[in-house]
């Protein structure tokens, strides 16, 4: 997976997220999001582009096909939580659109701060 920060990024009130994948097992490329729709709920949440997706709502991705991602996200009614990992150097955060502010739940605000500066420390 390379060098990056793991974030966990939360959205609700079901789909359109605002965001596009590309990659998955078959095309031998990591899962990543390959665009943000301006002002939707992906471009508040800090999601960013070029972030790789290792799970979404508990279930991994990495053994996943783009179709069966597909799937998984149309399951999806109200409620998505990504786990994601941001390469090194990225924007820790951008947020387009202050109306919906990251939900940030596993780890915390605070406690993510201290994460990448760990991670960083730790490359």
């Amino acid at each position: 997976m390379g060098t990056g920060d793991f974030i966990c990024i939360s959205m609700t009130g079901g789909a359109p997220w605002g965001f596009r994948l590309q990659g998955g097992k078959e095309q031998k490329q990591p899962l990543q999001v390959a665009k943000i729709r301006n002002h939707s709920k992906a471009s508040g949440s800090g999601l960013c582009e070029g972030d790789e997706v290792v799970s979404i709502n508990g279930n991994p991705c990495a053994d996943l096909t783009y179709p069966e991602v597909i799937k998984l996200m149309e399951s999806i009614t109200d409620s998505l939580q990504m786990l994601i990992k941001r390469r090194v150097g990225a924007p820790f955060l951008f947020l387009e659109d202050q109306s919906h502010p990251p939900f940030l739940h596993l780890l915390g605000y605070t406690s993510l701060l201290i994460v990448t500066l760990v991670n960083q420390l730790m490359d």
